[in-house]
């Protein structure tokens, strides 16, 4: 019976958690909605507008709330100027432009954070909604079908650039790398390049999603979350990584709460952000997608010792230096039947545990855990 347990024990020694990049934030300030405007102004995210309209009743909204993700909180601030959804947004270092959509047709509106106003700007040439909008260098682009549109903050001036080439239908969604414009619409994918003035097409999207999805791009490369297959109903959580460079797409996982369509999505500081959206019900969720939080759980899969396993009650848990950041951490063993029957704070790298008969004997998981989320996950025999 002992070895038997032992050789159970070596095949779930290598079971761990598997490395999720996602963490859940603190919820959006206001009522749950789709179709409404996410972007990022300098180091704060904001959000507001979209509708709900699952009763029959069409209900357009025009808050707008500021997240700062040093404190993970949502602060309201002054209004847009008219109830609107499907409204077009891009932002810059110091400034937000937002316009279009359902309650527009070519208006758009400068917002200032500093002092917290709304006023117009020159109108676009066209009237957009229902897309994301994009910034490359200091300057915005928004898109109609084939048509795009590039504002220039400095001369408060529009611009028709070259027709794309093909129509980007409704609710698709782009994303910048800081040097060009992606834009995904079905399976069309498209680089716009703005300093050869021209259109590239590129790798054709393989994922389920029609549209509805949202995009948003750390360490220039893009990801395209959510959306809906077909049709509205048919909503997906498949997250999708585009890669300029080698123009490959990767299919990283699945986003790990609710399936959506007409989420947002935005990026901050190498991270990117993405919340709200509907199934038939409306979110007001917030999601953080960090790459580093990535790369940190492969290291401690990979790194972390216990030993001796099996145990007679005495060992230690081994940590790589890449986590000593991260303390203090929980350590958790946990029944099989989900009850933590141990818990002790983790401080240093080698942490010392000793059981002194206080558990039955048998095979328990051990969790690291920082805060509410389970970096790691290994299993220990006790006999």
């Amino acid at each position: 019976m002992k070895l038997l347990l032992t050789l159970i024990l070596l095949v779930l020694h290598v079971v761990n958690c598997s490395a999720i990049p996602w963490v859940q934030k603190a919820t959006i300030g206001g009522n749950g909605r789709h179709r409404a405007l996410g972007i990022a102004i300098g180091n704060k995210g904001y959000f507001g507008t979209g509708h709900v309209n699952g009763t029959g009743v069409d209900i357009s909204y025009k808050d707008w709330w500021m997240f700062d993700p040093a404190s993970n909180t949502w602060t309201q601030k002054a209004n847009f100027p008219v109830n609107v959804h499907g409204a077009v947004g891009f932002g810059t270092n110091t400034r937000g432009y937002v316009g279009g959509g359902s309650s527009l047709t070519n208006e758009f509106y400068q917002y200032n954070p500093v002092t917290n106003t709304w006023s117009p700007i020159a109108p676009c040439p066209f009237n957009p909604g229902d897309s994301q909008g994009f910034t490359v260098e200091g300057k915005g682009y928004v898109y109609l079908t084939n048509q795009l549109a590039e504002y220039d903050p400095a001369i408060n001036q529009w611009a028709i650039k070259p027709q794309a080439p093909v129509n980007f239908g409704t609710w698709s969604c782009s994303f910048s790398n800081g040097s060009s414009g992606f834009v995904k619409s079905g399976t069309n994918f498209y680089e716009f390049k703005p300093g050869q003035n021209t259109w590239i097409q590129r790798a054709s999207f393989p994922g389920i999603m029609t549209n509805g999805s949202s995009a948003f791009s750390i360490n220039g490369k893009g990801y395209v979350t959510c959306g809906y297959s077909a049709g509205l109903s048919n909503v997906t959580d498949e997250v999708w990584e585009f890669d300029p460079g080698s123009n490959n797409w990767t299919f990283i996982g699945n986003f790990p709460g609710t399936n959506r369509r007409f989420p947002i999505a935005f990026a901050l500081n190498n991270k990117g952000y993405f919340g709200s959206g509907t199934n038939g019900t409306n979110f007001n969720d917030f999601w953080q997608f960090d790459l580093t939080s990535l790369s940190l759980n492969e290291s401690l899969t990979e790194e972390t010792r216990i030993f001796p396993n099996p145990t007679n009650g005495e060992f230690t848990i081994q940590l790589p230096s890449v986590i000593d950041y991260q303390f203090p951490l929980t350590m958790e063993i946990v029944h099989t039947n989900g009850t933590v029957i141990e818990k002790q704070v983790v401080e240093s790298s080698v942490q010392h545990i000793q059981l002194n008969n206080r558990i039955p004997f048998g095979i328990y998981s051990v969790n690291l855990r920082k805060d509410q989320e389970i970096l790691l996950t290994k299993k220990i025999l006790y006999n």
